[in-house]
């Protein structure tokens, strides 16, 4: 069973539940007005969570549409706040030091370096598979970052690494779309030391850069979120090859700390880094036209085509 966002005949989204390749709509199959869209079933994740379980377990005279006749819209419309880790991946972490031409960096966890995130604008910036991706106009080397994402589904405020899990409601699949033209990294005119040299508006925060789909599969169904394979293809060419595994800081550790500074509230999303395999290693980058497909195991697979 899986949490998702359809359009129905009229135009409106509405929370459905993928289950055996066909889609229920929520509101109807459990007979509660609080299950219309996802983020409110979230709000109230630990009261309709088992409410959607039985449901989905009897589902006598419900009628089921096939999913590939579904409109999806992104899972969660419209998540409060969109958390993003940096730099999380050993795998990526090498790939970029070899193609700078430097020495790997040690270990975060050595320099008692904490995880590292920046805040994506969920109403802005979400955008779903079904969408086109429409490239920005103001960069021209726009690179591919598949990524888990975990969505919360109860309030999470100093919590510890051993309990974080207990928060997530559900997983989906990330692309974290980023503009990688060198002016925004290094910004050009400003000493190096200078905390103003990279722009993460213009590289990590513009209109629908952030896809999330195609679906939320419940965290009752993946035992371990560290141990996940991950792949991204452009067109048929695979880029990212990887698993979860390769995480610095692992999904629990990453929930821990931001609740150390700010509680996390159901519908928020935390995206956990990327693996080696992006463009920005390769000197390849997107162009219109192509199609980028992704997976994570346990999860499914999403496509998107870039917008001509």
């Amino acid at each position: 069973m899986q949490l998702l966002t359809y359009r129905d005949g009229l135009g409106r989204f509405r929370a459905g539940i993928r289950i055996d390749g066909s889609v229920f709509d929520a509101e109807t199959l459990t007979g509660r007005n609080d299950c219309g869209t996802v983020l409110s079933i979230l709000q109230d994740w630990e009261l309709l969570e088992p409410v959607l379980i039985h449901r989905a377990n009897d589902r006598d005279g419900a009628r089921p549409s096939p999913v590939e006749y579904t409109a999806l819209g992104s899972p969660v419309l419209y998540p409060g706040a969109i958390y993003c880790a940096a730099a999380n991946f050993r795998d990526h972490m090498r790939a970029m030091a070899a193609k700078l031409n430097q020495p790997v960096e040690p270990d975060p966890r050595e320099l008692d370096i904490k995880p590292y995130h920046f805040v994506v604008p969920g109403r802005a910036c979400i955008s779903a598979p079904d969408d086109p991706l429409r490239l920005p106009s103001f960069g021209k080397d726009i690179d591919w970052e598949i990524e888990l994402v975990a969505v919360i589904g109860k309030p999470a405020h100093q919590v510890r690494p051993e309990q974080a899990l207990e928060h997530v409601a559900a997983y989906a699949i990330g692309n974290d779309v980023s503009v990688r033209d060198h002016r925004f990294l290094k910004i050009p005119n400003v000493p190096p030391q200078s905390l103003f040299r990279t722009d993460f508006i213009g590289m990590k925060c513009w209109d629908q850069s952030c896809v999330v789909g195609p679906w939320l599969t419940l965290a009752r169904d993946i035992p371990d979120p560290q141990r996940l394979a991950m792949k991204l293809w452009v067109n048929d060419e695979l880029m990212q090859d990887s698993s979860t595994a390769e995480m610095i800081f692992t999904v629990a550790e990453q929930i821990a700390y931001l609740s150390s500074r700010v509680t996390l509230l159901p519908g928020d999303m935390v995206m956990t880094g990327t693996p080696a395999g992006t463009g920005m290693e390769r000197g390849r980058f997107l162009r219109p036209g192509e199609t980028i497909r992704l997976s994570i195991e346990g999860i499914g697979e999403m496509t998107q085509r870039v917008s001509k």
